[in-house]
């Protein structure tokens, strides 16, 4: 059944077989649409965007009101303007500006890569270095703030976030009821949220029973925010150039209205938005592109032709600290990404749509309060798409050939994909060139076995990734 499924993502694929490209089932009382067929899905996405702008979500962040929204909670007006204000952020100008600060994080990293190999391991799980890396370049980089998470095994922001990553709202029993049961929500909603703050309150008075990971973290970056937004009031000190300082300019303490005319949006962020969308980028940003290098480390020990193409177009390119423009021109490491995010998307499950106004697509009455979820798998698998080479081989040159505008969606399509796409590929692209430029990756003996992939609420990552590293001759 539908909440029965360990791997749902290949359960959908599974089904997409048996059942076609359009089919539908019933979350609870839900009507939820498994679509793998791209004309649909480019007119949900893209075409008629203002009768699916919302995302797919449990009941219980619907009750999120106010101003505790981020970019992933938002709807409407209210989504609309959070984007268009963080937006900038993420222009060319603002990543070249995180460039050296990327490369200072993955500085740490191949000092690590280093001490595995004078250490003549056997082998090492690859993905805890990638964990620890890209969590200390979001603390860089979206934050400002300076880490030692990439020598500390025990990191406590580390440990936090992994665990509110891994929280499976869709199993709780009250959340399952909900659905089922749509008249009993309102109750719910308080039942749910009268359990987490008698957590909350009980942790205050014995500190032995353990505190909610999003609240532990949410407590340290309000902290934090607080902390910069203290020293914004002190001219003589050095302005920050990261995603929290574009934020707090916008914000705001007072209540900001939302409207449907884009001429008289408010330009502003309250203030519990930034605290909210400063928790969404720790914990989304950080596991979404440790697990795509985690991906890419596993298929170069698998494809040592394609990992020798890899190396043999870094290597016509010299290393320096500004290589934001550099990457521009490596064809084969872009296709190389694109490959390892279309043989294994990060997040298929987050790209879901909420029907807002009953409409019509290809044909289809699509019901408001309907869910379109794309079968991601089906897409990146189909040979109709991605042919005619056999799209179960890992082949970087099929992306060479332009494809279907859905065909490919690792990051989503339309005006709500993800905003941090720019960043999470740039990241990506800088690593892959600094290791492969010294280093050559190997199989291990237990690589496949404790490969196996597991699907939690939003990603679809491997368990560990086990693989041998060797310094290259030069």
């Amino acid at each position: 059944t539908f909440w029965s499924t360990s791997l749902l993502t290949y359960q959908f694929k599974t089904w997409t077989r048996q059942y076609g490209s359009i089919y539908g089932l019933f979350e609870g009382t839900r009507p939820l649409y498994i679509v793998s067929d791209v004309e649909f899905l480019q007119e949900v996405f893209i075409k008629q965007f203002s009768a699916f702008h919302s995302r797919r979500l449990p009941f219980i962040h619907k009750k999120s009101s106010g101003n505790k929204v981020n970019l992933i909670t938002a709807n409407g007006p209210k989504w609309y303007r959070q984007r268009h204000v963080i937006n900038p952020s993420f222009t060319s100008a603002k990543l070249k500006l995180m460039e050296p600060m990327i490369h200072g994080c993955i500085d740490s990293f191949m000092k690590k890569i280093e001490e595995y190999c004078e250490s003549k391991r056997q082998d090492f799980n690859i993905y805890i270095l990638y964990k620890r890396l890209t969590m200390d370049v979001i603390c860089h980089c979206a934050f400002g703030v300076a880490t030692d998470m990439q020598n500390d095994i025990d990191n406590e922001y580390l440990k936090k976030a992994e665990e509110a990553v891994a929280e499976k709202y869709e199993e709780n029993p009250l959340i399952r009821l909900g659905s089922l049961i749509p008249w009993l929500i309102s109750l719910l909603s308080y039942v749910i949220i009268g359990q987490i703050l008698l957590k909350r309150f009980a942790h205050k008075f014995i500190p032995s029973i353990e505190e909610m990971p999003r609240f532990w973290l949410m407590e340290r970056l309000k902290y934090l925010i607080d902390l910069r937004t203290s020293s914004m009031k002190n001219e003589h000190k050095k302005r920050h150039v990261d995603l929290l300082q574009l934020m707090l300019d916008a914000a705001t303490q007072s209540q900001v209205t939302d409207h449907i005319d884009v001429s008289v949006m408010s330009k502003f962020l309250h203030y519990d938005e930034v605290c909210a969308n400063t928790m969404l980028f720790l914990v989304a940003g950080y596991e979404t592109t440790a697990t795509a290098l985690a991906h890419s480390a596993y298929i170069l020990a698998k494809e040592p032709l394609v990992q020798k193409k890899l190396q043999d177009e870094i290597n016509q390119h010299e290393q320096n600290n500004n290589e934001y423009d550099q990457l521009k021109n490596m064809k084969y490491l872009d296709w190389f990404v694109c490959e390892i995010l279309r043989m294994f998307p990060i997040a298929p499950r987050a790209m879901s749509r909420e029907c807002n106004a009953t409409t019509v697509v290809c044909g289809h009455t699509i019901e408001e309060g309907s869910v379109i979820q794309p079968d991601v798998l089906s897409i990146h698998y189909d040979p109709d798409l991605w042919g005619p080479e056999d799209p179960n081989l890992f082949l970087p040159e099929r992306h060479s050939t332009p494809r279907h505008p859905a065909a490919f969606m690792p990051f989503g399509i339309g005006p709500r994909n993800c905003i941090g796409k720019r960043l999470a590929l740039m990241e990506i692209k800088i690593c892959l060139t600094r290791l492969l430029r010294q280093y050559s990756i190997y199989p291990s003996d237990q690589m496949e076995e404790k490969f196996n992939l597991k699907d939690t609420l939003l990603i679809l990552k491997p368990e560990s990734v086990y693989v041998k590293i060797q310094k290259r001759s030069s």
